[in-house]
């Protein structure tokens, strides 16, 4: 069937002095001249043999003709209007990521570097959601996550970013015992601070040459970001990951006592399904962490308590 496109310009000129009743306020609309409107809409009926308006002085009014064709413009108009906004939204949601991250792997380590990624992607929008649970991905509140395990899921896509190792920390206004701090066999007179068990400690004692040294003993911590900032407060001294604390060890709100640390049980995996694991979106976020992971740690080196 053959379409009578071929007047596209002057139709939307047309339906802009229609909806407007002004060929003024249609130049205006349309950031063209009403010179320019006037000759598209002249055109517009010389291709029909009929006119469309009613011209007067100062008055425009529309023909029986030109009531008909409005009426289907404005209404076609709008639905394309409409529909190009649904499309725009869809690609913009395309455009966006869910990850879910524990808040100390936010706070510490993600969040400064992440003004790097939004600087080399600002078309793709990363929402964080912050949660301490390991199955974000698994309870679809998000697309892909960032979790510390020994072994990932079966069934997803993964991608190995970093271990670390724990090495004990506390704040430099830990309130001292009668015993001096200058050795590990010290540590039986101050407070532990534990995350999730004493397992951690006990093999850090172990490495340290005092395994007989008592470990059951302080606050268990669920979250590392909380127990960091327990030892920041100086409640005690905390194993801390090396690689989220290195801030915090340069701007001296933690000290190592110790230079001896252990390798973590587990490292970061960065987490997705296959399907979405095969998106340049996704390729994206993934190529940046693992060059961020890649980037060599300098840790501050430990300072005598």
């Amino acid at each position: 069937m053959r379409r009578h496109l071929h007047h596209l310009n002057a139709l939307r000129c047309f339906e802009a002095a229609a909806r407007r009743l002004s060929f003024t306020l249609a130049a205006t609309e349309l950031h063209i001249t009403q010179a320019a409107v006037s000759h598209q809409v002249r055109a517009l009926e010389e291709a029909l043999g009929q006119p469309l308006f009613e011209r007067r002085p100062r008055q425009v009014r529309l023909t029986a003709a030109g009531e008909r064709l409005v009426g289907v413009l404005s209404s076609s108009f709008d639905r394309i209007d409409e529909l190009m906004g649904q499309l725009k939204q869809r690609d913009q949601q395309a455009q966006s990521l869910q990850l879910a991250v524990t808040p100390s792997f936010s706070s510490r380590w993600l969040m400064p570097r992440l003004p790097r990624f939004w600087d080399a992607h600002p078309d793709i929008e990363l929402h964080l959601h912050h949660s301490t649970q390991g199955d974000a991905l698994s309870r679809g509140t998000a697309e892909a996550a960032v979790v510390w395990t020994v072994e990932p899921p079966p069934r997803v896509w993964a991608q190995r970013l970093f271990g670390t190792s724990l090495t004990p920390v506390c704040a430099p206004t830990l309130p001292r015992a009668a015993q001096p701090l200058d050795s590990p066999a010290a540590l039986r007179h101050y407070p532990l601070l534990h995350e999730d068990s004493h397992e951690d400690w006990a093999r850090w004692m172990s490495a340290a040459g005092v395994p007989d040294l008592p470990v059951r003993q302080g606050q268990l911590i669920d979250d590392s970001n909380a127990l960091l900032m327990a030892a920041m407060a100086g409640r005690g001294l905390a194993l801390g990951r090396l690689a989220l604390i290195e801030d915090d060890l340069r701007a001296g709100r933690l000290l190592r006592p110790f230079e001896l640390s252990i390798e973590a049980e587990g490292a970061y995996w960065l987490l997705a399904s296959p399907a979405l694991a095969a998106q340049p979106r996704f390729r994206a976020l993934a190529a940046f962490m693992q060059a961020e992971s890649d980037r060599a740690e300098s840790v501050a080196p430990p300072l005598a308590s």
